[in-house]
């Protein structure tokens, strides 16, 4: 009987030895994972001015899903934050920035972008709106939203 019993904890041996390596390939592979930066589309950011080099961005989206769009026009009034939404009695005119407004967040340059530890979105700062979210995957980098912002503040303030 003291072969059949070796033969047996032999087995059991392996089957530890077996869920252990499993265990620790497991974990390298869920590690390795979590460290990989997510890839992300390009997406070119709509304006509804010419890709020249003198035309003067008049709009911009920011935030795009598929149940909103977040939009930031200059119009009579000043820069103007819009909302489409594919559910009833949402979106709309959100806020609006005087001209005057526009002129002295420029000054004071009290405006930010914060990438933030989300994978999809981050969110931005003009004046008194704070914490606007904005696609990453429209603005890969937070400092080509920054821009953006700058010059619509800018043809704002001088259309």
């Amino acid at each position: 009987m003291t072969p059949l019993y070796t033969y047996l904890d032999w087995i059991n041996t392996s089957s530890q030895v077996i869920m252990a390596a499993t265990a620790v390939i497991t974990a390298v592979i869920a590690y390795r994972t979590f460290l990989k930066t997510p890839d992300q589309e390009e997406v070119s950011v709509g304006t509804t001015s010419d890709d020249t080099e003198n035309a003067k961005i008049t709009e911009l989206t920011v935030f795009l899903t598929s149940k909103q769009e977040t939009t930031l026009k200059i119009g009579t009034e000043g820069l103007i934050c819009s909302l489409k939404d594919t559910r009833p009695n949402k979106g709309g005119i959100q806020w609006v920035i005087s001209k005057a407004q526009a002129a002295r967040i420029l000054e004071s340059k009290n405006y930010s972008v914060n990438p933030g530890y989300k994978a999809s979105t981050g969110t931005f700062n003009i004046g008194i709106r704070r914490n606007w979210l904005y696609s990453k995957k429209l603005f890969s980098e937070p400092d080509i939203l920054l821009r953006f912002l700058t010059e619509l503040l800018q043809n704002t303030v001088n259309p």
